[in-house]
């Protein structure tokens, strides 16, 4: 993991580079910070409008008689319009310069115009969340990637590297997500799962990890995961974390994460092309995962409980099959219309459980639920519904701040009639139009009263194309929104 360290402009360490921040203006790039060392260096590049000093432009040069053979000129567009995002990419891209020229120790001249938390959190989570590549499935030692591996932020306070140390701590549960979720089908499986949520235990005194094997499934009557899982060789597992961290509060907030390791659409098989990143169905899982550990590490004072139903949705002999009705942990009966829409029957037992053994304050589930939600948002955001306001509005505010923004979608009751069996109360899928709202209002019946978020995530956990600071595949979308969600509530 990269580390941050912090130190003044002269008492720095010598590093392969030095990054020295500018604003655009209508004639000429002028700093961002105090860098009248340098200035005579960056000069010429300036004179001759090799550079602008446009948003996240990066222009590299040489120098002599510093503690840098390299200076790097990087744009931050114009002061007016700053923001934490702008900082992002901007230092994304750096991030990518220094990976193409293979540099590993930088030092960073921390730019002015925003408040010192907004600078601290732009650079390094710019550079942090750019600075992942999954390579432990490569063996060729030269198509490894040269990360960064130092960063000093140059002027900045003690206080402003402890800040640092948050955002780091917060990006490693981004890491962790991004690698359950790019990891092998035949690697990250239920049993998996369940081994990370106890590694968790032992990393964490405040976590409490407590597993389901197939056998006690059976006994709670969580009977929906069991239907999903009768195709599979792998048994269920239905995992629960308990971090209690402020024993006076009876407050809790559960975060529930759809865990489904593979999916092959079970007898409504996927066909080819849309079933290749299929091991992508855990990613609501992953976030939980990654989300409580950030919880821990960072010791927010609040009780947290993470569920994780787990199964692959596989083939075999006593696959579920669409036209039969199953009972759910609710004691609802379910038909099935499709067995590719199992992420919702496996949520659903896990609501009803949570409701009734946890008492919620609130509950939120994320999941890689539905292709709709790809359509309907692209690759840019998560789609959100919810059955109150207060809670919409603080996880749309929270996603406003860390950039993993979240889009509101109704729950209107007109939606129920679509959910309506003639055999069983209800069915699992609706109408084919508005998918994304139809499983979302399935979901609903299993929350009661409950303030309840449900997060889409299907078209912002996987990438078949990069995008600023967020890689190839697995993204890991989720973990930062609820630090900040959770770390919010503490502050209330």
């Amino acid at each position: 993991m990269l580390k941050f360290e912090s130190a003044s402009l002269k008492g720095r360490k010598m590093a392969d580079l030095i990054v020295l921040p500018f604003w655009k203006t209508s004639k000429k790039p002028v700093p961002a910070a105090e860098i009248d060392h340098f200035k005579e260096d960056a000069s010429a590049p300036i004179s001759h409008g090799d550079f602008v000093g446009k948003e996240g432009e990066v222009l590299v040069i040489y120098s002599s008689g510093k503690k840098e053979r390299r200076l790097a000129l990087l744009g931050l567009g114009e002061k007016e319009k700053i923001s934490v995002e702008k900082l992002r990419r901007a230092l994304s891209n750096l991030a990518k310069e220094c990976r193409t020229r293979k540099i590993k120790e930088i030092n960073v001249v921390m730019p002015e115009g925003l408040q010192e938390e907004d600078v601290v959190r732009g650079v390094t989570e710019g550079i942090l969340l750019t600075n992942y590549a999954f390579v432990r499935l490569k063996h060729a030692a030269e198509e490894l990637p040269a990360l960064l591996t130092r960063v000093v932020l140059v002027g900045a306070s003690a206080q402003a590297l402890q800040l640092a140390k948050k955002y780091e701590a917060i990006c490693e549960g981004v890491y962790l997500a991004r690698d359950l979720v790019n990891g092998n089908a035949d690697d990250v499986t239920p049993q998996f799962l369940a081994d990370q949520a106890r590694e968790l235990s032992r990393k964490h005194s405040k976590i409490k990890t407590t597993t389901f094997d197939k056998r006690r499934i059976e006994k709670e009557k969580l009977d929906l995961l069991l239907a999903v899982n009768r195709g599979s060789h792998r048994d269920p597992e239905f995992i629960i974390m308990d971090y209690l961290g402020d024993p006076k509060s009876k407050e809790r907030t559960v975060l529930v994460g759809k865990g489904v390791t593979y999916d092959t659409g079970g007898l409504n098989l996927k066909p080819t092309g849309s079933m290749e990143s299929m091991k992508d169905d855990m990613g609501g899982a992953a976030t939980v995962l990654g989300a409580m550990h950030v919880i821990a590490k960072l010791g927010l004072k609040i009780n947290v409980i993470g569920v994780i139903p787990a199964t692959e949705n596989a083939i075999g002999p006593a696959s579920y099959k669409p036209g039969d009705v199953y009972s759910s942990y609710a004691k609802k009966s379910v038909e099935i219309r499709n067995t590719d829409a199992e992420g919702r029957l496996i949520l659903a037992d896990a609501l009803a459980y949570a409701v009734k053994n946890f008492k919620p304050t609130r509950i939120i589930d994320f999941a890689t639920l539905t292709g709709a939600m790809v359509i309907a948002l692209g690759h840019m955001g998560t789609g959100m519904m919810c059955n109150e306001d207060g809670l919409a509005d603080a996880l749309m505010a929270a996603g406003e701040h860390t950039y993993e923004r979240l889009w509101r979608f109704p729950l209107w009751d007109e939606y129920k009639e679509g959910l309506k069996s003639d055999i069983a109360d209800l069915k699992n899928v609706g109408e084919r139009a508005a998918g994304a709202i139809y499983a979302a209002k399935f979901l609903q019946e299993f929350v009661g009263d409950v303030p309840w978020a449900h997060c889409d995530i299907a078209a912002s956990a996987f990438l078949e194309t990069p995008r600023q600071y967020l890689p190839k595949h697995a993204t890991g979308v989720g973990v930062r929104l609820m630090a900040e969600f959770l770390e919010s509530l503490c502050k209330k």
